[in-house]
């Protein structure tokens, strides 16, 4: 068998080679290292304000934290056995033991629950006596779960406190004649549901017009006190809710569907924050309650979605205009509906605190998720059919320090009502309208220590 020839150091391709070799070596050594890449995320000082802007994400593709695919508790029946029928649960807390309290709207009932589901006492009910509550017009009832399994019941002006047991440790009413020394407030109705946080109140004030003009804008100011109501302290004002407009010929508000709204969020653990952004722009704003100061600001650089022209159609034909069209010209209404629209909207739509205080960010509903977009048909009263963005399942989850980790999963129609340490509570509605308590087991252990 022949070899092929080994090339000689004076042949040409030889001569060839040795002398580029200088010539390689020189531009290797000339090269500049490789600039390292952009950090995800950059932190600044402002006035004493923690100031966090993500660039990016902190789990990489095949990391991050992990939710089981199905319920690893799940209570309600449709049918058998009676005490898991649920009509409207408000509320639901885990204890440390595993034990599921929940309310039930529809006989102001505390009912507990071990994880196989067996009842394990009840407690409050309509009444006026020691852990006993009432019907309000204008506020639902709101769980919580406090240190040493402490459960607490906010009901109108009533906190309610039960032991792990179900056994009723206090009952108190706010002293409300006291309370509105400091002006003509309405507790009841500020744009969060939990008021009583431990032993604080976070209220707010929304001045309105005496003669409201043809639109206005509601802003809050919102404040703290304690339960002796000896002092109260502002945390900040100008938090904007929503905005409304009033028909020319009838003295009715109606709400403006398409422009920008406040959006709030509120927790207790490990420290009392109040959570703020508005929804054209993913922008957070995070206020330290005890401190009555804004304690950190949280910035994702994601692009804001544009509203598909079915869905601005749907928003301003449904809601409030919807009650309405009985009195008023709902052309006019479309017309006021739009001059007011913002061009598109941030991905942020609700906001969570979960009891290791990270920040869980629910994402609205995107075109730009794929393959976790959705959408849903809807039918109004006068057969007009739309089809729409569907509610998102994706969080983003950012750390205590406002950085971001990256997205969880759930369920797109889970109304979370409370975030563990190892666990996501939630309720849903089947198609048959029957309520439900679904527990899923939460995994912290990819990419970032629970």
């Amino acid at each position: 068998m022949s070899r092929r020839p080994r090339t000689a150091p004076n042949s040409t391709w030889g001569r060839l080679h040795l002398a580029c070799l200088p010539v390689a070596l020189a531009a290797a050594c000339s090269q500049t290292p490789a600039e390292p890449p952009p950090p995800a995320f950059t932190v600044t000082d402002s006035a004493g304000v923690r100031m966090v802007v993500n660039s990016g994400r902190q789990w990489g593709e095949e990391e991050g934290w992990q939710v089981t695919a199905e319920p690893v508790v799940t209570l309600g029946v449709m049918d058998f056995p009676v005490e898991q029928q649920f009509q409207d649960i408000v509320g639901a807390t885990r204890l440390s033991d595993g034990t599921i309290v929940l309310v039930e709207l529809a006989d102001f009932g505390l009912r507990a629950f071990n994880p196989s589901g067996d009842r394990l006492w009840t407690a409050g009910g309509v009444g006026d006596g020691p852990g006993e509550m009432r019907s309000y017009p204008d506020t639902r009832p709101v769980l919580s779960r406090l240190d040493g399994d402490v459960v607490q019941l906010q009901n109108g002006l009533d906190r309610i406190r039960y032991s792990s047991g179900g056994e009723v440790i206090e009952h108190v009413k706010l002293d409300y004649g006291r309370f509105r020394r400091w002006g003509r407030i309405f507790i009841q109705y500020c744009p969060f549901d939990a008021y009583f946080l431990q032993d604080d109140i976070v209220f707010c004030h929304r001045p309105q017009p005496e003669s409201p003009p043809d639109s206005w804008t509601i802003h809050h100011t919102i404040m703290r006190t304690t339960w002796d109501l000896d002092a109260v302290d502002t945390l900040g004002g100008d938090f904007l809710e929503e905005s409304y407009f009033r028909q020319s010929r009838f003295p009715i508000a109606i709400r403006s569907p398409l422009a920008a709204r406040g959006i709030f969020g509120i927790g207790g653990a490990p420290q009392p924050r109040l959570l703020y952004a508005r929804n054209d722009e993913y922008r957070i704003e995070v206020w330290d309650i005890l401190a009555g100061s804004l304690a950190m600001v949280v910035e994702r650089q994601v692009p804001r979605r544009a509203r598909t022209d079915e869905e601005a159609d749907f928003l301003v034909q449904s809601g409030d205009v919807h009650y309405a069209r009985d009195y008023v010209d709902i052309a006019e209404s479309v017309d006021k509906a739009h001059s007011q629209a913002i061009d598109s909207v941030s991905l942020a739509e609700a906001l969570f605190l979960d009891e290791l205080g990270y920040m869980w960010v629910r994402r609205g509903p995107s075109g730009l998720d794929g393959e976790h977009a959705r959408v849903r048909e809807i039918t109004g009263p006068d057969g007009r059919q739309w089809t729409v963005p569907a509610p998102s399942g994706l969080h983003d989850v950012f750390r205590p320090d406002g950085v971001y980790l990256g997205t969880v999963k759930l369920p797109h129609d889970l109304r979370i009502t409370e975030i563990g340490a190892d666990h996501i509570l939630g309720i849903v509605r089947d198609e048959m309208d029957v309520q439900y308590v679904w527990m899923y087991g939460l995994d912290r252990g990819g990419g970032e220590p629970g």
